[in-house]
């Protein structure tokens, strides 16, 4: 175990700190950091970053300690080291850009004081003539990548700019070019100053996102050339990224106005400053002979003198075998996002018990998904549950991001169902470079198509959109050849034959003649304490009626709804099977209770709920009413509700829904067609 510390306590100093951290682990060493060293004004995504590393160390034994940014050495740090407490067989070593020899001795004795023993220190400057960034806090030495074969697809191209850039609408017109290339694939990161204009955005065919909202891991698995062009310095956090991006030999292109790269020695390709003149020089150049710049670029002296392995060598580390790591048979990931009504959990579920590789195969659910999940034979990892108790709004996801990390790695399969991607899922996909499918329902309300959600959604080898039973819902957002579109994919189950009905009235103590089942959900997608009091009032007037309350084990309930005679409240995850045996179900119009509603020929009241963060359920309930196979009430017409169950209980109208629905020719279902999208996947 390495304790990674810095010459200073500082915002830059615990940044260069986790850059740092992160290259020992790609090295395979542990890497760990003090959190009592995190400042408090650290970002959200630096957050992300550093939660591998951050350890309580007071009751925990150090074998090696090693110091970046020794010539930066500040009495607060000095205090800090003190307080560590080494015992006498910890190792403790320092690096640092010491312009004079004088520098480090001072160095070295101050550290010596502090620790009460002689420590190494060695002076990068000896063998890095010339760093990126002189004095910077981060050692910026290069760690190569094993090779590997080359990639199929388009060349995926990375353009580092200056905030000072984004002010010129040459720069965008210069983006849309590259972008429009078939032949890439472009992302753009932005560092310096905020600017005025936005930066964290997405256009037609690219994105841009800030330098600092993004980890080395996933710019080193998801470039294939870099190109770096503005004016003024390197900074340190951009310097560490373009170090182990031509350490990995990806071709790396100096486009700034003082050549910032090529100035110091490093293997760079000089390009346009204009970035107009870009494109062409990228086929006529770069493009055409990247695996020969990569050779070069990996022989390159200047590589060499910034290795890992020097330093490795002058301080006496030993770094892991392959032997060391352990490594398991790829498995596939599968992650509901946590809906009120266990949506999401179900439709995944379905889809992975038909997968032929579903032996290899887990979840990560919030809890209350586990359950049913675990009923049908999947293990799962638990992640943590939103909560306004927690300090951040991404507290719970910080610590999913960690679980998802131990859980997953290169070669795996990750599956995600939901509609909004997570940080924790968009860092790791990228980070772990692991191949990743969205189950990602069509039917937007207007404005939901957000550009961020489309851009998020790039990260994802396929779109698997489950369709919807009628047509004329289906004209959704599509984003690339990625999006595969398949049948609806709902449960189905056969009938007990009035095994339920005999059941409830031995428990009730009461025989019935009508049984009348509600699913109308609830929670925060939708208040529904209204409707369903107003439905026990009216089916208490009716002593034929059993008035069945479906929730979900778990869920919250009304009170008041438990004092009614005629109506009873059920907590089971099996609503299908009640619903199959009544007269009458009464609905919301979510796209899985829709479907079985459909699909299994019940006549049903629509409710449809309309919260701003899902689905268009009105849209969907009235595709089946204005086909008379069902009938849609809003939520609002509390009077039409009764009139709509005494039509269909007393006046036919049930009979009319059945006859109608039986003659009705849906859409083949499309479980199985998704888990061999799935399926294939894998096999790739």
């Amino acid at each position: 175990m390495i304790l990674v510390e810095a010459g200073e306590l500082s915002l830059e100093a615990f940044e260069a700190k986790v850059l740092f951290a992160a290259q020992l682990d790609r090295r395979g060493y542990r890497a760990v950091i003090d959190d009592r060293t995190m400042p408090e004004n650290v970002s959200r995504n630096l957050k992300y970053e550093a939660s591998r590393f951050l350890t309580d160390v007071t009751n925990l034994e150090q074998t090696e300690v090693l110091l970046i940014g020794a010539h930066r050495l500040t009495e607060e740090i000095l205090q800090h080291l003190r307080s560590l407490r080494l015992n006498a067989s910890t190792r403790f070593s320092g690096v640092g850009f010491f312009a004079r020899h004088q520098d480090l001795i001072l160095a070295r004795s101050k550290i010596a004081f502090a620790i009460g023993r002689d420590p190494k220190v060695i002076n990068l400057l000896d063998s890095q003539y010339s760093p990126l960034v002189p004095e910077a806090l981060s050692p910026q030495l290069a760690l190569s990548d094993e090779q590997r074969p080359p990639r199929v697809g388009p060349t995926r191209l990375c353009v580092f700019l200056d905030t000072g850039m984004l002010q010129s609408s040459d720069t965008f017109s210069a983006l849309e070019m590259l972008a429009l290339d078939p032949a890439l694939h472009l992302s753009v990161l932005v560092s310096g100053p905020t600017p005025e204009a936005p930066v964290t955005t997405v256009h037609s065919h690219y994105t841009i996102d800030r330098l600092e909202h993004v980890s080395a891991i996933s710019v080193l698995r998801q470039c294939d050339v870099a190109v770096v062009a503005g004016e003024g310095p390197i900074d340190e956090r951009q310097a560490v990224f373009l170090v182990d991006l031509m350490a990995w030999g990806k071709p790396t292109i100096d486009c700034t106005t003082d050549e910032n790269i090529l100035a110091v020695g490093a293997p760079a390709l000089r390009g346009p400053e204009s970035l107009a003149a870009l494109p062409t020089y990228l086929k006529g150049t770069a493009l055409l002979n990247l695996k020969a710049i990569s050779s070069f670029m990996r022989q390159n002296n200047w590589l060499k003198r910034c290795s890992l392995g020097l330093v490795e060598q002058s301080l006496g580390l030993a770094p892991p075998s392959d032997a060391d790591r352990s490594r398991r048979a790829p498995r596939t990931v599968m992650m509901p996002t946590n809906g009120v009504g266990l949506g999401h959990a179900q439709r995944l579920g379905l889809i992975a018990a038909s997968m032929e590789t579903r032996a290899n195969t887990l979840f990560a659910a919030f809890p209350s998904c586990v359950t049913l999940l675990q009923n049908r034979g999947f293990d799962c990892i638990p992640l943590v549950q939103k909560s306004s108790a927690h300090s951040e709004s991404f507290a719970n996801d910080l610590v999913n991001y960690r679980r998802l990390d131990r859980a997953l790695q290169r070669g795996d399969r990750f599956v995600f169902d939901g509609g909004y991607i997570f940080d924790s899922i968009f860092r790791l996909i990228q980070e772990k470079d692991i191949g990743a499918a969205w189950i990602r329902r069509g039917l937007w309300q207007p404005g939901q198509a957000n550009l961020r959600t489309l851009a998020r959604g790039k990260i994802f080898r396929k779109i698997i959109v489950p369709q919807e039973a009628f047509e004329e819902l289906n004209g959704g957002v599509f984003w690339d050849r990625s999006v595969e579109n398949v049948g609806p994919v709902v449960q189905t189950i056969a009938a007990q034959n009035g095994k339920i009905r005999q059941k409830l009235e031995e428990k009730i103590g009461r025989p019935f003649q009508k049984l009348i089942v509600s699913m109308l959900g609830g929670g925060s997608a939708a208040d529904r304490s209204a409707q369903l009091q107003t439905l026990c009032n009216h089916f208490e007037r009716r002593s034929d009626c059993l008035h069945l309350i479906i929730v979900w084990p778990g869920s919250k309930v009304e009170p008041g709804l438990y004092g009614w005679r005629n109506s009873r409240v059920m907590q089971t995850q099996n609503a299908l099977a009640f619903a199959l045996e009544a007269d009458l179900v009464i609905s919301a119009a979510g796209y899985n209770s829709f479907h079985e509603v459909l699909y299994h020929r019940l006549p049903a009241i629509f409710m449809p709920q309309m919260a701003p963060f899902m689905d268009d359920q009105e849209r969907r309930a009235r595709a089946a009413s204005d086909r008379q196979l069902a009938e849609t009430v809003l939520a609002h017409e509390l009077f039409r509700l009764e009139r709509e169950v005494q039509t269909f209980l007393d006046e036919g109208k049930a009979a009319v829904v059945r006859e109608k629905l039986s003659e009705v020719e849906l859409a083949k279902p499309g479980t199985e067609q998704a888990a061999q999208l799935i399926d294939q996947m894998v096999q790739e």
